[in-house]
């Protein structure tokens, strides 16, 4: 069996194909200057201090899952009540949809999440939407209608989800099995959902639909917001080729490990979030509150604040730096032109969001939130590391089977030392023979392994392989 010591340090990542994940570089006239990101370190105080604090709670969790998990909260304390309107005519919404990727149980995916539930149940508990059953079913959440057995349903909850109807399509979605989303919606009993997420991303005013139990659900001001988790291996098997042309990928932002992910010490005593919670809580209630129905029972539309913002020439720069990269002489992957293609309008997004979160902060010292060239820095920022992170999922979504049984017996090969035999890595791997045998043959021919003779044993012919950069072994014997 190949020898591993467990006290040893873990291997170092496996060697892959880096072609997917070679980003393209963004001009000058669009890159941020140092100065710029400097200025960009002033904004957001809120979410670093809820990176700070999610990181410490839950330390094995990449950082990147901290921070897409911070600015969902922010955008269900806001829902559709803030907006900017673009030079194109378009009103942005802060609503965002995100999607953490990462393989199971490593990356603690579900304890980020929890710590978002915890502080959304502590700041605005009526701002989280429960899980929907069907399309239907969605759709009358989002309409307000009440469920058939909200008699019987404990009275606090019957007040949280009154409370929440007043918001009802500006609701957040947490799941931590995001990919059964995708992976329902090519089932006939849930025909419909997969447009009506893609619709609802964009904030329609007024939607309507009718079901046939529910009748006409009527659903206005929407800006539904998710937050979810799945695994590559998941994803790949939900996913379509269709999805990723079709703009219903395009609208999550997909996060991956940070590139230079480490776990974090873990701290002795972990704090309830309240100092967080209080200030989420004050920016949900400082924006002007969705009116009652009328004497007839009529909704009203929510008043939505237009934001003066300081951005348009750095959004421009970048919206057309973007959109070169998508050129169809480009040499870019086509399953990401249609994420390229919104890059720009997500970061608008965070921009209203991070202004939003430094006017809370701020008490009385302005009437409304302002975005500011900074706020658009920091935003900037971050859709660029998610523009990375985009490639770096469909780099671990196109690895085919091969690949992977190569990259675990690089891994294996560097565990061992540099060296072992067919017989110790078929047997570690449990995989018959001939699988290992022919991928050792292709990571020859590619130059990463090579084949080594070992000193001889009676009765037993050894073939080994080594790492093509590890120490020669030399062979004995008897002269």
């Amino acid at each position: 069996i190949l020898r591993v010591d467990p006290q040893s340090p873990p291997p170092e990542t496996p060697f892959r194909s880096t072609d997917l994940n070679v980003v393209p570089q963004l001009p000058d006239d669009a890159r941020l200057a140092d100065a710029q990101i400097a200025q960009a370190g002033t904004v957001g105080t809120w979410l670093d201090d809820y990176l700070r604090w999610a990181g410490d709670a839950a330390n094995e969790t990449p950082l990147n899952f901290h921070l897409g998990a911070g600015l969902y909260l922010a955008a269900i304390a806001v829902g559709r009540r803030l907006y900017i309107q673009t030079p194109w005519r378009q009103q942005v919404f802060p609503n965002l949809y995100i999607m953490i990727v990462a393989v199971s149980t490593y990356y603690r995916k579900s304890a980020g999440l929890s710590l978002a539930a915890e502080v959304a149940r502590l700041a605005i508990p009526h701002m989280m939407m429960p899980q929907p059953g069907s399309p239907e079913n969605f759709m009358s959440m989002l309409g307000g209608v009440l469920p058939p057995n909200f008699s019987d349903i404990p009275q606090q909850d019957r007040a949280r989800l009154e409370k929440g109807n007043r918001y009802a399509a500006q609701r957040g979605l947490l799941r931590d099995e995001l990919s059964g989303l995708f992976k329902s919606m090519g089932r006939d009993y849930m025909a419909g959902l997969k447009e009506l997420i893609m619709t609802l991303y964009d904030c329609p005013a007024y939607l309507d639909s009718n079901t046939n139990n529910k009748g006409l659900v009527v659903i206005r001001d929407a800006a539904l917001s998710i937050l979810g988790a799945a695994t590559p291996a998941e994803l790949a098997t939900a996913l379509s080729s269709a999805d990723w042309f079709n703009g219903n990928l395009a609208r999550f932002t997909l996060l991956t490990p940070e590139t230079d992910y480490h776990e974090r010490k873990a701290t002795s005593e972990s704090h309830a979030p309240t100092d967080l919670a209080d200030r989420l809580k004050c920016l949900h209630e400082r924006l002007p509150e969705p009116p009652l129905p009328d004497v007839l029972g009529e909704k009203q539309s929510s008043e939505a604040w237009s934001l003066v913002a300081d951005i348009w020439p750095h959004a421009h720069a970048y919206e057309q730096a973007l959109r070169a990269m998508t050129a169809p002489s480009s040499a870019l992957d086509d399953r990401l032109r249609a994420i390229y293609g919104r890059l720009h309008v997500q970061a608008i997004k965070v921009a209203i969001l991070l202004a939003a979160l430094d006017w809370a902060d701020a008490g009385d010292s302005s009437p409304r939130p302002k975005v500011t060239a900074a706020h658009w820095y920091r935003a900037q920022q971050l859709t660029e590391e998610w523009r990375a992170s985009a490639h770096r999922l469909l780099a671990d979504l196109g690895e085919n089977e091969e690949a992977r049984l190569e990259n675990r017996i690089i891994g294996l090969l560097k565990t061992a030392g540099g060296v072992a035999t067919v017989r110790d890595l078929y047997r570690a791997l449990r995989s018959p023979r001939k699988p290992v045998i022919e991928a050792l043959k292709a990571l020859e021919q590619d130059g990463r392994v090579q084949r080594v003779e070992l000193p001889p044993k009676p009765g037993l012919r050894s073939e080994a392989y080594r790492l093509a950069d590890a120490e020669p072994i030399v062979a004995s014997g008897d002269n």
